[in-house]
């Protein structure tokens, strides 16, 4: 029996050199999921923003916080 080096056993062989796997976009590019999960995050800042506009619309001074939310 030949004696290998701990070198020459890391080294990958010439089948995995030159084969790449190809890269997967995150989430796979759904973009049906990308326009929903989206949709939601406007929706989301369209709620927060609309409890302090509310409040200041009944003539309740803005607080801090209302003006962090509206900000």
């Amino acid at each position: 029996p030949r004696a290998t080096s701990a070198a020459a056993i890391m080294q990958p062989g010439p089948e995995a050199a030159g084969a790449a796997a190809p890269v997967k976009p995150l989430f796979g590019g759904c973009w049906s999921c990308r326009l929903l999960s989206g949709a939601g995050l406007l929706l989301a800042a369209l709620w927060i923003y609309q409890g302090p506009r509310q409040s200041m619309k009944r003539g309740v001074p803005p607080s801090m916080a209302a003006i962090a939310q509206i900000t």
